[in-house]
């Protein structure tokens, strides 16, 4: 028989096809910017996510481009700000004031293109686990682009932390398809079941896996053992007051809250032991990452919030660094390990992940690949026209260099700090440079314009609360 080179036509094209990378993203829920050991905290104890951003990059200058989830997760989901997807509140929030809070989408539109969509549309295969938060029936992840979607309700936390997962009294927090589970099974540890099983059902396609926790989210649950770890006597728990009434946590040291964090690190040891196993290390992006900064301020003279982002202003609600600064860690770039001080938002995750995964960037997006070389210099704004329970009122807020201004559109005044001698936000030094204060007002309304953010309006029925003083 003679041997045909014909034959070996199809090796040779398969060899030369490259190689699709997979990737998995893992999203927790408020988790802030200083809750893992790597960011800094000493309480908390996260060896996984340490490990994981000793092998990649560290961002330190990153935010969520909402302070609270839905509207970062609709611009992690398009690459989108969520003032341009009119996604600015969370999903339920109907909180009024002094103003009647800006109207807002209650779900991501089936024609936006979603992070799944683009993937599925490259050949990937897709799944979502957990936390959707943007929107219910047509407008689950199941009709965005994943192929594969396990254990993500209707609400934005869920119905408890040990199974069943159900809150009777809030039948959409109910967690579905887990109903077999023990009654000792933690949440956060089925979640990663599911996302060990998934990886080793797909090790031989390329995948985007979206590990979206619930945890750090309340309920504040935890498993026994682990809250016991965390007991402490050592500190002293301190609080400060917020503008507006709001009280601030100033240390880490709930041992429920630890015991989640802990519970999280747990599930990102296994994701990572799951791609060693199924020698997927070397050909797997991994990107981990928070909706919002930490709850740490409450209104109301409450003071259960479980965590402090000291050293940065208040936390989840506020526009405040410690209400948007966020951890971010991109593992398997083929870089050395690295930390970028570039400032950046979720809005860029979408370009950023694409362009890793040697996709094509989207070109009707509005954040840029965080490794694209020079780096970019931008402002970066936020939008939230609502009222928050963590005492926030409806402001935004633009970041340019070392200048970042805060607008409260209750009073028509601003704040100004220079987060490069003053990154806890301090002292306003809006009186001392008024040229800069307008500059950056002016900017900010104009990008308000570009994108056709809603504003909230006058609430006619507002009575103004008597004057203590």
């Amino acid at each position: 028989m003679k041997f045909s080179p014909l034959l070996l036509l199809p090796l040779l094209l398969t060899a030369c096809r490259p190689v699709q990378p997979n990737v998995v993203l893992i999203l927790v829920d408020d988790l802030g910017w200083i809750d893992t050991g790597v960011y800094g905290s000493t309480f908390y104890e996260t060896p996984n996510i340490d490990r994981l951003a000793a092998s990649g990059t560290r961002f330190t200058q990153f935010y969520a481009s909402g302070s609270v989830c839905s509207p970062t997760r609709a611009s992690i989901m398009t690459g989108k700000h969520p003032a341009r997807l009119q996604i600015t509140n969370w999903i339920g929030g109907s909180a009024n004031g002094q103003l009647l809070q800006a109207e807002y989408r209650r779900a991501l539109p089936l024609e936006e293109t979603t992070l799944g969509e683009l993937f599925a549309q490259a050949g990937y295969s897709t799944a979502y686990i957990g936390k959707w938060h943007l929107g219910t029936g047509l407008f689950r992840p199941d009709n965005q682009g994943f192929d594969k979607v396990l254990a993500s309700n209707d609400a934005g936390a869920p119905g408890s932390y040990f199974a069943p997962y159900i809150n009777s009294n809030f039948p959409a927090s109910n967690v579905p398809g887990l109903e077999a589970d023990a009654d000792s099974t933690y949440l956060t540890d089925r979640l990663a079941d599911l996302a060990v099983d998934y990886i080793e059902t797909n090790r031989e396609t390329p995948f985007l896996l979206v590990l979206s926790h619930y945890s750090v989210h309340t309920p504040l649950q935890a498993k026994k053992q682990d809250i016991e770890r965390f007991r402490t006597t050592e500190t002293a728990t301190m609080f400060e007051g917020e503008q507006f009434g709001g009280t601030t946590r100033l240390t880490q040291d709930h041992a429920v809250y630890a015991a989640m964090v802990a519970s999280v690190d747990e599930s990102v040891g296994r994701v990572l032991q799951a791609l060693e196993a199924a020698e997927l290390q070397d050909n797997t992006i991994v990107v981990f990452t928070s909706d919002n900064g930490g709850l740490s301020t409450l209104s109301r003279g409450r003071t259960w919030a479980p965590t402090s982002n000291q050293p940065f202003r208040a936390g989840k609600g506020w526009l405040y660094e410690g209400g948007i600064r966020i951890p971010l860690i991109v593992s398997g770039t083929q870089r050395d390990p690295t930390i970028m001080d570039v400032p950046g938002t979720t809005d860029d995750l979408v370009p950023t992940i694409t362009s890793l995964a040697g996709l094509p960037i989207p070109v009707d997006v509005d954040g840029l690949d965080l490794f694209a070389e020079p780096a970019p210099e931008r402002e970066l704004y936020w939008h939230f026209p609502h009222y928050h329970g963590s005492a926030n009122r409806p402001s935004g807020a633009v970041r340019q260099g070392r200048y970042k201004a805060i607008e409260w559109f209750e009073t028509n005044s601003a704040e100004l700090y220079d987060l490069e001698s003053d990154p806890g936000e301090t002292t306003d030094i809006s009186t001392f440079e008024p040229a800069k204060t307008q500059e950056l007002l002016q900017k900010i309304q104009s990008w308000r314009d570009e994108v056709g953010a809603r504003m909230p309006s006058p609430n006619p029925d507002y009575s103004a609360p008597p004057d203590d003083s």
